[in-house]
């Protein structure tokens, strides 16, 4: 028993000088966030304490055991992804079943055509051209006064809100998010003399790749004689 005793305690001083502490520096990221990782991988063999103020994490433990968790921070102390600005442009298009003789310039000739093809068109116009920059992940919104869509008044007041923009990069280009976009134009109506404002919009969420021409939607203003219809294309700027 005497001998058993010996070897219990030659073993646990062999353990005590195997363990090691280690302090580990976090350069990007808060010692929290690496918990999820540490409890998967630390075991009961590692002891650890993160401190979010100092950003540190303390490791004590094995040897082996600890170098496999420090490789293993490292890997996830990385910067974050740079914030990508974005620039949206959008066109208030006006679009009609009687000629009017105007058109559209030359970059929404397509647009222009399909809607035409598309709801038996015979005129699409211009009445308002907004640009919005603003960061990845941010609210851009923006308002405005455009011609009006009818005689009956000279402008038409309008907005235009995205809550967030995300961005993804793959082989076949960019394309940026649009969640949250929502678009509103208050038309007037009734009659001269008595004039009164309608609101008309749309809300949709949106995939649009970069430097593609996006038709989010269509408003009816004038019964089926008029319609508005909003496009949008979007880009990566620096």
């Amino acid at each position: 028993m005497k001998r058993l005793f010996l070897m219990l305690l030659c073993s646990m001083a062999l353990l005590a000088q195997d363990a090691v502490s280690r302090v580990v520096k976090m350069k990007h990221i808060n010692p929290e966030s690496a918990i999820p990782v540490l409890n998967v991988l630390a075991g009961k063999q590692v002891r650890w304490q993160p401190d979010a103020q100092m950003k540190i994490i303390v490791l004590n433990g094995p040897a082996d055991l600890v170098k496999a968790l420090e490789e293993a921070i490292e890997k996830l102390d990385v910067p974050p992804p740079a914030v990508k600005n974005v620039e949206l442009t959008f066109h208030l298009l006006l679009a009609s079943t009687q000629a009017d003789g105007n058109g559209v310039p030359a970059d929404l000739n397509g647009v222009a055509t399909q809607l035409r093809n598309v709801f038996g068109l015979k005129s699409v116009r211009v009445l308002e051209t907004s640009v919005i920059r603003g960061r990845e992940g941010r609210q851009i919104q923006t308002s405005g006064v455009a011609p009006s869509a009818t005689k009956l008044a000279e402008t038409a007041p309008y907005s235009i809100v995205v809550k967030s923009t995300a961005v993804t990069v793959s082989e076949k280009g960019s394309a940026i998010r649009l969640d949250g976009l929502q678009f509103s134009c208050r038309v007037p109506t009734g009659t001269p003399g008595a004039v009164q404002f309608q609101t008309v919009g749309l809300s949709t969420d949106l995939d649009v790749h970069e430097g593609q021409k996006v038709v989010v939607g269509k408003a009816n203003i004038d019964g089926a004689a008029q319609s508005m219809f909003l496009v949008v294309t979007a880009k990566l700027v620096d």
